[in-house]
């Protein structure tokens, strides 16, 4: 059961999106994450970037342009090194995403997705330089992006949009937790991914004029799992001959994949517009030569304020 089929049951808190014809909005996100590599965590970056997001109304959806402003890259190396990834990423960060969203804002497809592809593609090179390691490992990169439809890549390239959209046009009643089921499309192919999420009214503060609303949701490990493995493979595909060897194939296949993540929601009661946004994905992979744990936390805290 989708998540808006499984929450027409309930009514007691409803904040329908209320936008005018054309919204302008800013958004801020502030990011930060924290990797585990071979049992061992390292140090958390993070980075900041301002959006100048226009929200058009287009029949039963929307036309959304989403222009960086301003961006803060992690400070990571030195600083020479910190320049050198900043110059390489310079046209990829500027980028303007134009995409088509549906009557939550949820965005559905990504315009002129090719040009994307090969901005992100100019940008990851000039990255790698004359490492020729980093050029195969990048390369293979930019050929799983070329594969992707212009519908798989906005599920993969605007993230903050898409868990900003989860608590639009939700009706819910107060104490009441729902549980739902849903599949989600994998951006790689192969089938769709399992999930069980939970999404509950945590209170409606009318002297504020906003809802709170919280949001879970954990992947099936084993159909994530199976996404995951065919990812690899096809990328190991574009790495030469020794990574299809049959060993290093049947150490794909004892890979264990988990995903959980979360938001904690404020919505504002006049206009439907989550207008704050504090979420966390987590994601373990047990490497299946070594046992060992790697894995990767990010949180976001996003805010979205109306302009006119």
């Amino acid at each position: 059961m989708s998540l808006l089929l499984a929450l027409a049951a309930a009514s007691t808190f409803a904040a329908p999106l209320d936008l005018p014809k054309t919204a302008q909005v800013e958004m801020v996100v502030v990011k930060s994450r924290e990797d585990i590599r071979d049992g061992k965590a390292a140090a958390p970056i993070g980075g900041k970037t301002v959006y100048a997001k226009t929200i058009e109304t287009r029949g039963d959806g929307y036309r959304v342009t989403l222009k960086p402003v301003s961006t803060e890259l992690p400070k990571v190396g030195t600083a020479a090194q910190q320049a050198k990834v900043q110059a390489a990423l310079e046209g990829m960060l500027a980028r303007t995403y134009v995409y088509d969203a549906d009557e939550s804002l949820s965005p559905v497809s990504i315009e002129d997705w090719p040009a994307t592809v090969a901005d992100v593609t100019k940008a990851l090179t000039a990255l790698a330089g004359d490492d020729a390691d980093a050029a195969k490992a990048i390369g293979a990169v930019t050929s799983m992006f070329a594969r992707m439809s212009p519908e798989q890549a906005a599920t993969v390239m605007l993230k903050e949009d898409s868990l900003l959209t989860v608590p639009v046009n939700v009706e819910l009643e107060v104490g009441k937790p729902l549980t739902y089921d849903d599949e989600i499309a994998s951006p790689f192919g192969g089938g769709a991914i399992k999930a069980k999420g939970v999404v509950s009214i945590e209170k409606i503060d009318e002297a504020r004029g906003v809802g709170v609303v919280r949001w879970s949701r954990s992947l099936d490990p084993e159909s994530t799992t199976a996404i995951i493995t065919k990812m690899i493979e096809a990328m190991a595909a574009q790495m030469g001959p020794d990574a299809q060897k049959p060993d290093v194939k049947a150490m794909f296949a004892k890979m264990k994949f988990e995903n959980t993540s979360g938001c904690l929601y404020e919505i504002d009661l006049k206009i439907g517009l989550p207008i704050k946004a504090d979420c966390e994905s987590k994601t373990v992979l047990t490497d299946p030569s070594s046992g060992q744990l790697n894995g990767r936390t990010e949180r976001w805290a996003i805010t979205q304020t109306l302009k006119n």
